[in-house]
Protein backbone atom coordinates (compact mmCIF):
# COMPACT_ATOMS: atom_id res chain seq x y z
CA UNK A 1 0.00 0.00 0.00
CA UNK A 2 1.03 3.32 -0.73
CA UNK A 3 -0.34 6.76 -1.37
CA UNK A 4 1.90 9.47 -3.45
CA UNK A 5 1.28 12.89 -4.11
CA UNK A 6 2.28 14.70 -7.59
CA UNK A 7 1.87 18.14 -8.75
CA UNK A 8 2.14 18.80 -12.12
CA UNK A 9 2.12 22.26 -13.86
CA UNK A 10 1.53 22.34 -17.30
CA UNK A 11 1.02 24.71 -20.56
CA UNK A 12 -0.86 24.89 -23.88
CA UNK A 13 0.98 22.14 -25.62
CA UNK A 14 0.47 20.23 -29.75
CA UNK A 15 0.10 16.49 -29.18
CA UNK A 16 1.45 15.24 -32.27
CA UNK A 17 0.42 11.47 -31.43
CA UNK A 18 -3.30 10.09 -30.84
CA UNK A 19 -3.75 6.35 -30.26
CA UNK A 20 -6.61 4.30 -32.19
CA UNK A 21 -9.58 5.98 -31.96
CA UNK A 22 -8.96 8.59 -28.66
CA UNK A 23 -8.99 12.32 -29.48
CA UNK A 24 -5.36 14.02 -28.14
CA UNK A 25 -6.37 15.68 -24.40
CA UNK A 26 -5.79 19.60 -25.10
CA UNK A 27 -3.82 20.98 -21.99
CA UNK A 28 -5.10 24.00 -20.71
CA UNK A 29 -2.79 26.88 -18.76
CA UNK A 30 -4.06 26.63 -15.43
CA UNK A 31 -2.19 24.68 -12.43
CA UNK A 32 -3.44 20.74 -12.26
CA UNK A 33 -3.44 19.48 -8.67
CA UNK A 34 -3.08 15.43 -9.40
CA UNK A 35 -2.47 12.76 -5.98
CA UNK A 36 -2.88 9.56 -6.37
CA UNK A 37 -3.51 6.44 -3.32
CA UNK A 38 -4.24 2.71 -2.78
CA UNK A 39 -3.97 3.22 0.99
CA UNK A 40 -7.45 0.83 1.05
CA UNK A 41 -8.51 -2.33 0.83
CA UNK A 42 -7.65 -4.17 -2.64
CA UNK A 43 -5.47 -1.18 -3.70
CA UNK A 44 -3.36 -2.00 -5.99
CA UNK A 45 -1.29 0.14 -8.44
CA UNK A 46 2.43 1.88 -8.85
CA UNK A 47 4.30 4.71 -11.12
CA UNK A 48 1.40 6.69 -11.63
CA UNK A 49 2.00 9.87 -13.18
CA UNK A 50 0.70 11.91 -15.97
CA UNK A 51 2.26 11.63 -19.35
CA UNK A 52 3.26 14.02 -21.77
CA UNK A 53 0.28 13.36 -23.94
CA UNK A 54 -2.23 14.38 -21.29
CA UNK A 55 -3.31 10.39 -19.83
CA UNK A 56 -1.88 9.21 -16.62
CA UNK A 57 0.12 6.39 -16.95
CA UNK A 58 0.53 3.33 -14.03
CA UNK A 59 1.32 0.05 -13.90
CA UNK A 60 -0.10 -3.44 -11.82
CA UNK A 61 2.27 -3.78 -8.68
CA UNK A 62 3.15 -7.64 -8.75
CA UNK A 63 2.45 -9.39 -5.69
CA UNK A 64 4.67 -11.95 -3.82
CA UNK A 65 5.14 -15.33 -5.06
CA UNK A 66 4.66 -15.76 -8.70
CA UNK A 67 4.53 -13.46 -12.30
CA UNK A 68 1.05 -13.28 -12.20
CA UNK A 69 -0.71 -9.92 -11.78
CA UNK A 70 -3.84 -8.07 -13.43
CA UNK A 71 -5.68 -6.50 -10.69
CA UNK A 72 -5.94 -3.07 -10.51
CA UNK A 73 -7.84 -0.38 -7.92
CA UNK A 74 -6.47 3.52 -7.18
CA UNK A 75 -7.83 6.57 -6.43
CA UNK A 76 -6.84 9.54 -8.39
CA UNK A 77 -7.22 13.11 -6.78
CA UNK A 78 -7.38 15.70 -9.41
CA UNK A 79 -9.28 19.33 -10.50
CA UNK A 80 -9.90 17.98 -13.91
CA UNK A 81 -12.84 19.01 -15.30
CA UNK A 82 -12.75 16.53 -18.19
CA UNK A 83 -12.86 12.37 -18.36
CA UNK A 84 -8.92 11.34 -17.73
CA UNK A 85 -7.36 8.50 -20.09
CA UNK A 86 -5.56 5.84 -18.34
CA UNK A 87 -2.29 3.92 -19.87
CA UNK A 88 -1.76 0.76 -18.15
CA UNK A 89 2.27 0.64 -18.95
CA UNK A 90 2.64 -3.43 -18.14
CA UNK A 91 -0.34 -4.85 -19.45
CA UNK A 92 1.02 -6.98 -21.86
CA UNK A 93 2.77 -8.93 -18.71
CA UNK A 94 -0.14 -9.19 -17.30
CA UNK A 95 -2.59 -12.54 -16.34
CA UNK A 96 -5.08 -11.85 -19.32
CA UNK A 97 -3.39 -10.80 -22.31
CA UNK A 98 -3.60 -9.98 -25.69
CA UNK A 99 -7.25 -10.42 -27.21
CA UNK A 100 -8.29 -10.99 -23.73
CA UNK A 101 -7.55 -7.22 -22.97
CA UNK A 102 -9.54 -6.39 -26.04
CA UNK A 103 -12.96 -7.02 -24.10
CA UNK A 104 -11.71 -5.49 -21.00
CA UNK A 105 -13.37 -1.94 -19.77
CA UNK A 106 -12.25 -0.95 -16.05
CA UNK A 107 -14.64 0.45 -14.11
CA UNK A 108 -14.79 3.74 -12.82
CA UNK A 109 -17.08 5.55 -9.29
CA UNK A 110 -16.75 8.96 -7.95
CA UNK A 111 -17.79 7.38 -4.51
CA UNK A 112 -16.99 3.95 -4.45
CA UNK A 113 -20.69 2.84 -4.62
CA UNK A 114 -22.18 3.39 -8.03
CA UNK A 115 -19.83 2.06 -11.12
CA UNK A 116 -19.68 2.77 -14.71
CA UNK A 117 -17.00 0.54 -17.56
CA UNK A 118 -14.77 2.95 -19.22
CA UNK A 119 -16.09 4.23 -22.26
CA UNK A 120 -12.97 3.66 -24.93
CA UNK A 121 -10.23 1.17 -24.40
CA UNK A 122 -7.56 -0.10 -26.57
CA UNK A 123 -4.67 -2.17 -26.20
CA UNK A 124 -1.76 -2.09 -28.64
CA UNK A 125 1.69 -0.47 -29.40
CA UNK A 126 1.37 3.58 -28.91
CA UNK A 127 2.25 4.72 -32.39
CA UNK A 128 5.60 6.48 -32.68
CA UNK A 129 9.17 5.42 -33.71
CA UNK A 130 10.32 5.69 -30.24
CA UNK A 131 7.60 3.17 -29.77
CA UNK A 132 8.19 0.11 -31.99
CA UNK A 133 10.41 -2.12 -29.64
CA UNK A 134 8.13 -1.46 -26.42
CA UNK A 135 5.21 -3.61 -25.34
CA UNK A 136 2.05 -2.97 -26.34
CA UNK A 137 -0.27 -0.87 -23.79
CA UNK A 138 -3.77 -0.51 -22.31
CA UNK A 139 -5.19 2.69 -23.03
CA UNK A 140 -8.91 3.12 -21.24
CA UNK A 141 -10.97 6.45 -21.02
CA UNK A 142 -12.98 7.22 -17.71
CA UNK A 143 -16.97 7.96 -18.58
CA UNK A 144 -16.84 10.66 -15.92
CA UNK A 145 -14.92 13.43 -14.12
CA UNK A 146 -14.80 13.56 -10.87
CA UNK A 147 -12.97 15.85 -7.91
CA UNK A 148 -11.96 11.71 -6.54
CA UNK A 149 -12.29 9.14 -9.18
CA UNK A 150 -11.74 5.45 -7.86
CA UNK A 151 -10.10 3.03 -11.07
CA UNK A 152 -10.64 -0.82 -10.35
CA UNK A 153 -10.02 -3.56 -13.32
CA UNK A 154 -13.05 -4.44 -12.37
CA UNK A 155 -15.56 -3.34 -9.35
CA UNK A 156 -14.05 -4.09 -6.19
CA UNK A 157 -15.07 -6.49 -3.74
CA UNK A 158 -13.53 -6.54 -0.08
CA UNK A 159 -13.88 -7.86 3.13
CA UNK A 160 -15.78 -4.91 4.41
CA UNK A 161 -18.36 -5.48 2.11
CA UNK A 162 -18.79 -8.96 2.71
CA UNK A 163 -19.19 -7.84 6.02
CA UNK A 164 -21.96 -5.94 5.11
CA UNK A 165 -23.74 -8.80 3.37
CA UNK A 166 -23.45 -10.93 6.48
CA UNK A 167 -25.05 -8.28 7.96
CA UNK A 168 -28.19 -7.93 6.03
CA UNK A 169 -28.71 -11.86 6.35
CA UNK A 170 -27.71 -12.43 9.73
CA UNK A 171 -31.28 -12.23 11.05
CA UNK A 172 -32.57 -14.87 8.78
CA UNK A 173 -33.72 -18.36 10.62
CA UNK A 174 -31.43 -20.43 8.02
CA UNK A 175 -28.36 -18.45 8.33
CA UNK A 176 -25.66 -18.87 11.33
CA UNK A 177 -22.11 -17.29 11.16
CA UNK A 178 -18.91 -17.80 12.09
CA UNK A 179 -15.20 -18.03 11.77
CA UNK A 180 -13.73 -20.67 9.70
CA UNK A 181 -10.16 -19.77 11.56
CA UNK A 182 -7.92 -16.78 11.56
CA UNK A 183 -5.51 -15.86 8.32
CA UNK A 184 -1.69 -15.70 8.76
CA UNK A 185 -2.04 -12.07 9.37
CA UNK A 186 -4.98 -12.49 12.08
CA UNK A 187 -8.39 -11.75 9.86
CA UNK A 188 -11.60 -13.93 10.07
CA UNK A 189 -12.28 -16.46 7.46
CA UNK A 190 -16.23 -16.06 7.55
CA UNK A 191 -18.33 -19.10 7.32
CA UNK A 192 -21.76 -19.47 6.39
CA UNK A 193 -23.60 -22.20 7.36
CA UNK A 194 -26.98 -21.90 5.64
CA UNK A 195 -29.72 -24.78 6.63
CA UNK A 196 -33.22 -24.69 7.85
CA UNK A 197 -34.04 -24.85 11.56
CA UNK A 198 -35.61 -28.15 11.46
CA UNK A 199 -32.79 -29.64 9.67
CA UNK A 200 -30.00 -28.35 12.15
CA UNK A 201 -29.86 -31.44 13.94
CA UNK A 202 -29.86 -33.94 11.27
CA UNK A 203 -27.33 -35.54 8.94
CA UNK A 204 -28.52 -34.49 5.85
CA UNK A 205 -25.91 -33.54 2.93
CA UNK A 206 -23.58 -30.83 2.90
CA UNK A 207 -22.84 -28.67 -0.08
CA UNK A 208 -19.72 -26.67 0.30
CA UNK A 209 -19.12 -23.40 -1.50
CA UNK A 210 -15.31 -21.65 -1.95
CA UNK A 211 -14.90 -18.28 -2.79
CA UNK A 212 -11.33 -15.97 -3.73
CA UNK A 213 -9.14 -18.49 -3.58
CA UNK A 214 -7.75 -16.02 -5.65
CA UNK A 215 -8.16 -12.55 -4.27
CA UNK A 216 -8.49 -10.47 -7.60
CA UNK A 217 -11.17 -12.50 -9.13
CA UNK A 218 -14.25 -10.13 -7.59
CA UNK A 219 -16.94 -11.09 -10.42
CA UNK A 220 -17.57 -14.54 -8.41
CA UNK A 221 -18.41 -12.81 -5.19
CA UNK A 222 -21.47 -11.46 -6.86
CA UNK A 223 -22.06 -14.78 -8.55
CA UNK A 224 -21.86 -15.80 -4.44
CA UNK A 225 -24.53 -13.56 -3.15
CA UNK A 226 -27.10 -14.36 -5.77
CA UNK A 227 -26.29 -17.96 -4.92
CA UNK A 228 -27.40 -17.27 -1.73
CA UNK A 229 -30.37 -15.02 -1.89
CA UNK A 230 -31.64 -18.10 -3.84
CA UNK A 231 -31.52 -19.73 -1.05
CA UNK A 232 -32.63 -18.19 1.07
CA UNK A 233 -35.41 -16.71 -0.77
CA UNK A 234 -36.73 -18.64 -3.57
CA UNK A 235 -38.72 -21.65 -3.44
CA UNK A 236 -36.31 -23.79 -5.48
CA UNK A 237 -33.54 -23.31 -2.92
CA UNK A 238 -35.73 -23.88 0.01
CA UNK A 239 -36.75 -27.01 -1.98
CA UNK A 240 -32.64 -27.88 -1.84
CA UNK A 241 -32.10 -26.78 1.50
CA UNK A 242 -34.89 -29.26 2.30
CA UNK A 243 -32.00 -31.83 1.74
CA UNK A 244 -28.86 -30.26 2.07
CA UNK A 245 -27.39 -27.61 4.11
CA UNK A 246 -24.40 -25.15 2.73
CA UNK A 247 -20.99 -24.35 4.19
CA UNK A 248 -20.48 -21.13 2.68
CA UNK A 249 -17.11 -19.78 2.80
CA UNK A 250 -16.98 -16.59 0.62
CA UNK A 251 -13.75 -15.46 0.59
CA UNK A 252 -10.95 -17.77 1.75
CA UNK A 253 -8.10 -15.22 0.72
CA UNK A 254 -9.17 -12.37 2.82
CA UNK A 255 -5.28 -11.16 3.44
CA UNK A 256 -4.90 -11.41 -0.04
CA UNK A 257 -8.22 -9.37 -0.77
CA UNK A 258 -7.04 -6.32 1.87
CA UNK A 259 -3.64 -6.55 0.28
CA UNK A 260 -4.76 -5.99 -2.81
CA UNK A 261 -3.29 -9.11 -4.50
CA UNK A 262 -4.55 -11.20 -7.47
CA UNK A 263 -3.59 -14.23 -7.26
CA UNK A 264 -1.59 -15.38 -3.93
CA UNK A 265 -2.09 -14.44 -0.31
CA UNK A 266 0.14 -12.94 2.13
CA UNK A 267 2.70 -15.30 2.12
CA UNK A 268 2.73 -15.44 -2.01
CA UNK A 269 1.18 -18.73 -1.98
CA UNK A 270 -1.57 -19.74 -4.56
CA UNK A 271 -4.09 -21.78 -2.53
CA UNK A 272 -5.97 -23.00 -5.36
CA UNK A 273 -2.65 -25.53 -5.95
CA UNK A 274 -1.67 -25.41 -2.10
CA UNK A 275 -3.67 -29.12 -1.77
CA UNK A 276 -0.62 -31.24 -1.73
CA UNK A 277 1.62 -28.86 0.64
CA UNK A 278 -1.18 -27.45 2.37
CA UNK A 279 1.74 -24.45 2.88
CA UNK A 280 -0.64 -21.53 3.46
CA UNK A 281 -2.63 -21.31 6.67
CA UNK A 282 -5.85 -20.98 4.58
CA UNK A 283 -5.73 -24.08 2.90
CA UNK A 284 -4.65 -25.82 6.35
CA UNK A 285 -7.80 -24.26 8.10
CA UNK A 286 -10.66 -25.25 5.18
CA UNK A 287 -9.15 -28.59 4.75
CA UNK A 288 -9.62 -29.30 9.06
CA UNK A 289 -13.01 -27.99 8.45
CA UNK A 290 -14.05 -30.01 5.22
CA UNK A 291 -12.70 -33.10 6.98
CA UNK A 292 -14.28 -32.72 10.68
CA UNK A 293 -17.55 -31.95 7.83
CA UNK A 294 -17.29 -35.83 6.47
CA UNK A 295 -17.45 -37.24 10.22
CA UNK A 296 -20.76 -36.64 11.13
CA UNK A 297 -22.22 -35.54 7.27
CA UNK A 298 -22.07 -36.94 3.33
CA UNK A 299 -20.26 -34.32 1.51
CA UNK A 300 -22.58 -33.79 -1.96
CA UNK A 301 -20.04 -31.92 -3.49
CA UNK A 302 -17.96 -28.72 -3.44
CA UNK A 303 -18.27 -25.97 -5.42
CA UNK A 304 -15.30 -23.75 -5.66
CA UNK A 305 -16.00 -20.12 -7.90
CA UNK A 306 -13.42 -18.14 -9.97
CA UNK A 307 -13.35 -15.69 -12.35
CA UNK A 308 -11.97 -15.44 -16.09
CA UNK A 309 -11.64 -13.15 -19.14
CA UNK A 310 -11.90 -15.39 -21.72
CA UNK A 311 -12.90 -13.47 -24.88
CA UNK A 312 -14.78 -17.13 -26.68
CA UNK A 313 -16.93 -18.06 -23.27
CA UNK A 314 -18.98 -16.36 -20.89
CA UNK A 315 -19.39 -17.84 -17.49
CA UNK A 316 -18.12 -21.35 -18.04
CA UNK A 317 -17.43 -24.45 -16.06
CA UNK A 318 -14.43 -26.02 -15.31
CA UNK A 319 -14.52 -29.97 -16.15
CA UNK A 320 -12.62 -32.76 -13.25
CA UNK A 321 -11.23 -35.34 -15.93
CA UNK A 322 -13.32 -38.46 -15.35
CA UNK A 323 -10.01 -40.72 -14.59
CA UNK A 324 -9.89 -39.08 -11.33
CA UNK A 325 -13.62 -39.78 -10.39
CA UNK A 326 -15.76 -42.05 -8.98
CA UNK A 327 -18.58 -43.24 -11.26
CA UNK A 328 -20.80 -41.68 -9.38
CA UNK A 329 -19.18 -38.09 -9.67
CA UNK A 330 -18.97 -38.66 -13.11
CA UNK A 331 -22.89 -38.86 -13.82
CA UNK A 332 -23.03 -36.05 -11.45
CA UNK A 333 -20.94 -33.63 -13.49
CA UNK A 334 -22.68 -34.83 -16.44
CA UNK A 335 -25.96 -34.54 -15.06
CA UNK A 336 -24.93 -30.70 -14.02
CA UNK A 337 -23.42 -29.92 -16.96
CA UNK A 338 -26.72 -30.73 -19.26
CA UNK A 339 -29.02 -29.32 -16.40
CA UNK A 340 -27.28 -26.06 -16.60
CA UNK A 341 -27.94 -25.31 -20.43
CA UNK A 342 -29.96 -22.16 -21.05
CA UNK A 343 -30.28 -21.57 -17.52
CA UNK A 344 -29.26 -18.31 -17.89
CA UNK A 345 -27.83 -16.81 -21.62
CA UNK A 346 -24.13 -15.81 -20.24
CA UNK A 347 -23.28 -18.88 -18.59
CA UNK A 348 -22.82 -21.73 -21.41
CA UNK A 349 -22.49 -25.60 -20.07
CA UNK A 350 -21.62 -26.68 -23.41
CA UNK A 351 -17.77 -26.94 -23.60
CA UNK A 352 -15.89 -27.46 -20.82
CA UNK A 353 -12.92 -26.95 -20.19
CA UNK A 354 -10.29 -29.28 -18.73
CA UNK A 355 -8.67 -29.16 -15.12
CA UNK A 356 -5.20 -29.26 -15.27
CA UNK A 357 -3.52 -31.94 -14.51
CA UNK A 358 -1.42 -31.13 -10.72
CA UNK A 359 -2.41 -32.88 -7.61
CA UNK A 360 -2.18 -29.79 -5.93
CA UNK A 361 -5.39 -27.88 -7.50
CA UNK A 362 -8.24 -28.40 -4.87
CA UNK A 363 -10.47 -30.33 -7.23
CA UNK A 364 -8.25 -32.89 -8.31
CA UNK A 365 -6.80 -33.42 -4.59
CA UNK A 366 -10.78 -33.55 -3.47
CA UNK A 367 -11.32 -36.39 -5.74
CA UNK A 368 -8.20 -37.72 -4.71
CA UNK A 369 -8.23 -37.71 -1.16
CA UNK A 370 -11.58 -37.45 -0.31
CA UNK A 371 -14.05 -38.65 -2.97
CA UNK A 372 -15.63 -35.74 -3.16
CA UNK A 373 -16.67 -33.57 -6.67
CA UNK A 374 -15.62 -30.31 -6.90
CA UNK A 375 -17.68 -28.26 -9.37
CA UNK A 376 -16.32 -25.16 -11.22
CA UNK A 377 -17.21 -22.21 -12.37
CA UNK A 378 -15.70 -19.59 -13.76
CA UNK A 379 -17.26 -16.40 -13.92
CA UNK A 380 -16.37 -13.80 -16.84
CA UNK A 381 -15.26 -10.44 -15.91
CA UNK A 382 -16.83 -8.93 -19.01
CA UNK A 383 -18.50 -10.75 -21.16
CA UNK A 384 -20.94 -13.67 -21.52
CA UNK A 385 -21.26 -16.17 -23.42
CA UNK A 386 -24.65 -14.87 -25.37
CA UNK A 387 -22.06 -11.80 -25.95
CA UNK A 388 -23.88 -9.31 -23.48
CA UNK A 389 -21.63 -6.98 -21.32
CA UNK A 390 -21.30 -8.82 -17.96
CA UNK A 391 -23.07 -6.78 -15.05
CA UNK A 392 -22.86 -6.85 -11.17
CA UNK A 393 -27.27 -7.98 -11.96
CA UNK A 394 -26.24 -10.69 -14.44
CA UNK A 395 -23.32 -12.14 -12.35
CA UNK A 396 -26.24 -12.17 -9.23
CA UNK A 397 -28.61 -14.02 -11.98
CA UNK A 398 -25.70 -16.22 -12.72
CA UNK A 399 -25.46 -17.48 -8.79
CA UNK A 400 -29.18 -17.77 -8.60
CA UNK A 401 -29.11 -20.21 -12.24
CA UNK A 402 -26.69 -22.25 -10.58
CA UNK A 403 -28.92 -22.79 -7.55
CA UNK A 404 -31.44 -24.04 -10.06
CA UNK A 405 -29.26 -26.36 -11.58
CA UNK A 406 -28.50 -28.18 -8.44
CA UNK A 407 -31.96 -28.32 -7.59
CA UNK A 408 -32.95 -29.91 -10.61
CA UNK A 409 -29.88 -32.42 -10.36
CA UNK A 410 -29.57 -33.36 -6.55
CA UNK A 411 -33.32 -32.79 -5.76
CA UNK A 412 -35.81 -33.14 -8.78
CA UNK A 413 -39.49 -32.41 -8.11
Amino acid sequence: MQAKRVTFIFFAMLLSLCVCSFKPVIARDIETEFTWSTDFEQGNAKDVHLRDDGAVGFSIEKAPGGEEYLWFYFKIYSNSVEPLEFVLKNAAGAHQTGKRWNITRPFFSSDGKQWQRASKTHYGKEKGLTHLLEDPVFRFKSPIAAETLHVAYFQPYTNEMLISFIEKIKSRDEVSISSLGLSKQGRDIHLLKIELPEKSDSTCKSIWIIGREHPGETPLSFVCEGMIEELLNDPTGQRLLANCHFNIVPILNVDGVALGHYYHNASGINLARDWVDFSAKETRILRDAISQDMQTNEIWLLINLHSSNDPTKGHFFLKVREDVLSPENVALQDNIFDAAKGKHPQMQAHSPVTLLDLPGITGNALSRDYGVYCLYLESNYSRGADGSEVTIQSLRETGEALVQTLAEVLTPE
